[in-house]
């Protein structure tokens, strides 16, 4: 995989629910806002059509404009759970020492048997956090050569899915309606094939961390994405936490464009900056310059999570792409690092939107037991997919195949025919 260098001394590199329908055609209420597009299919069950939305959080304090040009952040007028200045302070002015270290873990790109070891390897086999529950990650899956019952399958055992577009592409000249199409369309391919509530597809990563600039941002905002995670952030020491796209950003720009406008309870994951061992950075895992041996690796990993969690333990991320696991000593360095930080009573190894959900609602470990979000007794969205079917559909380029435990496509999903208005909602 190639990634954009800015410089050569930065290297950079994660609906809907449904109520029962009593009518035929039904507007969702107590949405923090109306879609500006609205999403409609036709379900032959219902004589008609219903609406289909996907939502953030309802805000509780006034928000500043949207879509013009972002000002200064105002910490007084920037409060949780709604908005957040960018900036190292921890959320709540909490204690760093009386707060849990969150370790991010995210994989992008396609789900499927290339890499379905390394993660039942990595997440399914008895590893927990500290309150017992099993440890989780983020998945940013692109469309082509996944397997969506492997990704149903993830998404039932609690791990987070997320949108990285349809066609794996450079973005930075895609037009509101491009990114839409590619964003938003995998977002409706996901829940059509793998199962994924509509509603629990929160976040997106850009293609090799080239986002679009206002017009990507624009996109999440209309169609209630809750979070991007693709901005590099250089800076590191202390690290960058969470922050919402109401202001201005507060830390250099290192991939352009970058966004200039305001978008109001959009939530930027920015991607903290490592340093490897000869001191070069970079936004992914990956994208290091890495070490020739296990113990190299392990002493990389180890460095900079110590940065987080000696400091003010904003989150720590492990992004990678599952190629990088192909080489034994990396997978070898890494599991020795992660079986050891797992060993600490305050790491716990979360999905991002479980991570902002603490973000937005911050609370000492002694207060973790009483927490909703991290417990374990989470409703199961959907059961795995045992038994995939291998749908055989025309595109363009021939007969291709999807794998899904769900209705297969009339024909191959892609950019503007998903598929989405064709189907049976609701399965």
């Amino acid at each position: 995989m190639t990634y954009l260098d800015p410089s050569k001394s930065i290297v950079l590199v994660a609906i809907n629910f449904v109520s029962k329908y009593s009518k035929p055609l039904i507007y969702l209420k107590n949405r923090p806002r109306p879609t500006i597009r609205r999403l409609v299919i036709k379900d032959p069950d219902l004589d008609g059509s219903r609406a289909i939305a996907a939502s953030r959080p309802k805000p509780l304090y006034p928000q500043p404009k949207a879509l013009i040009q972002a000002s200064k952040c105002d910490k007084k007028k920037c409060k949780l759970p709604d908005c957040r200045c960018g900036g190292s302070d921890v959320p709540g002015e909490l204690s760093s020492k009386k707060i849990p270290q969150i370790v991010l873990l995210t994989f992008d790109d396609a789900v499927n048997d290339l890499n379905w070891e390394l993660y039942e390897e990595i997440l399914n086999t008895g590893r927990t956090n500290p309150n017992g529950c099993p440890i989780k990650a983020t998945f940013y899956v692109s469309h082509e050569w996944t397997d969506y019952g492997q990704v149903q399958t993830l998404y039932s055992r609690g791990h987070e899915i997320a949108s990285h577009t349809i066609s794996h592409r450079f973005g930075e000249k895609f037009s509101k309606d491009e990114w839409i199409k590619e964003i938003n369309g995998q977002r409706e391919i996901l829940h059509l094939y793998g199962g994924v509530k509509f509603d629990d597809i929160r976040g997106m990563r850009a293609p090799f961390l080239q986002t679009g600039g206002n017009n990507m941002f624009e996109m999440l905002y209309e169609t209630n994405f809750t979070y991007d995670s693709s901005l590099p952030v250089q800076e590191n020491h202390p690290p960058y936490w969470p922050y919402t796209l109401d202001y201005a950003l507060s830390h250099s720009c290192n991939i352009a464009p970058c966004p200039t406008k305001s978008f109001p309870g959009v939530w930027e994951v920015g991607m903290v900056m490592w340093s490897d061992l000869r001191g070069g950075r970079c936004s992914m895992g990956d994208a290091c310059t890495n070490p020739p041996d296990e113990a190299g690796v392990y002493e990389m990993l180890i460095k900079n999570f110590q940065r987080h969690y000696k400091t003010n333990r904003a989150p720590f991320s492990l992004y990678y792409h599952s190629a990088w696991f192909n080489t034994q000593h990396h997978r070898k360095g890494f599991l020795k690092f992660l079986d050891e930080i797992m060993q600490n009573d305050d790491v716990f190894l979360l999905t991002t939107w479980q991570m902002l959900q603490w973000v937005r609602d911050p609370k000492t470990l002694d207060q973790l037991h009483t927490f909703q979000p991290w417990k374990c007794d989470q409703e199961k969205p959907v059961g795995e997919c045992t038994r995939p079917k291998a749908c055989n559909v025309n595109s363009k380029l021939g007969s291709r195949t999807l794998r899904t435990c769900q209705e297969c496509p009339l024909t191959f999903p892609w950019i503007g025919n998903t598929g989405f208005s064709k189907a049976k909602y609701g399965r």
